[in-house]
């Protein structure tokens, strides 16, 4: 069956996927899947369901939702992280702007969103300066436009990311692979249709606080010396599409969380 719209969710906190469920059947009122990647099966209430698809990988979150990118059957991709909500009727909101737009694959919506508790989060992301690069990152990095605006959450078309290649597997947790997937679309010749309506909230675990611990040291150890590696790289400006299936270059097994891969007998 064909959908208008799939949510990925590479996932490990199974209690809160029918909570982000619900917000989904809440947000979006034409056809929607939910496409749950990682090592942990839903409950029976949630796979009884034909619109909730998993895929079972161990691999980082990245190359578990690329995974999911190949065999979501939606037209329209978005994604969430599964510790959070989308806001009521906000996918509704992001697909008219699309609509007004006459639905062209290579625009886009670009999401606001809450990250932190609830009367607790930043006013600072209602705002459009926290949504471009350089509020994050400066100058730091030669070849990083700075006029470049994120795409931490959004509506993209499937063909569009399927074209460019998805997000890059070299990474392994979601914020410095998602600037990176911004940065190409926008080097493409795509259309970053902002929404200023919030369309989607999460929670914030600074550090190593709860089971935050292995998405930190991803970032940090891993990502952040990646990035500045290639966005000081004169080669970066040219790198626009990559292969769909560069997840298969990414471990099977994404030690930083879950140890020592067993060993097969």
């Amino acid at each position: 069956m064909k959908y208008d719209l799939t949510v990925l969710v590479p996932g490990i906190r199974e209690p809160l996927w029918q909570r982000l469920y619900d917000s989904i059947d809440k947000a979006f009122r034409l056809s929607w899947e939910m496409v749950i990647i990682g090592p942990y099966k839903p409950s029976e209430e949630l796979l009884s369901k034909e619109n909730v698809q998993y895929i079972e990988d161990w691999g980082t979150p990245i190359r578990s939702q690329q995974i999911g990118l190949t065999q979501a059957r939606g037209d329209w991709i978005t994604w969430a992280a599964d510790d959070g909500e989308y806001y009521p009727d906000s996918l509704d909101v992001g697909f008219a702007k699309l609509s007004d737009d006459n639905m062209d694959y290579k625009s886009l919506v670009m999401g606001k969103y809450y990250e932190g508790s609830e009367g607790k989060t930043n006013p600072g992301m209602a705002g459009n300066d926290y949504y471009r690069l350089s509020f994050h990152h400066g100058n730091d990095f030669k070849y990083l436009p700075q006029e470049a605006l994120m795409l931490n959450v959004g509506i993209v078309s499937k063909k569009l990311l399927h074209e460019v290649g998805g997000w890059d597997c070299q990474f392994e947790v979601c914020p410095l692979s998602y600037n990176d997937l911004a940065v190409r679309l926008q080097r493409h010749g795509v259309k970053f249709i902002v929404q200023n309506e919030m369309m989607y909230h999460c929670s914030h675990m600074p550090g190593h606080e709860g089971d935050h611990g292995p998405i930190h040291d991803g970032q940090t150890l891993h990502d952040a010396p990646l990035f500045a590696k290639m966005y000081n790289d004169e080669s970066i400006v040219e790198r626009i599409c990559i292969p769909l299936d560069n997840w298969k270059n990414a471990p099977e097994f994404w030690t930083r969380r879950f140890g020592e891969a067993p060993q097969e007998v």
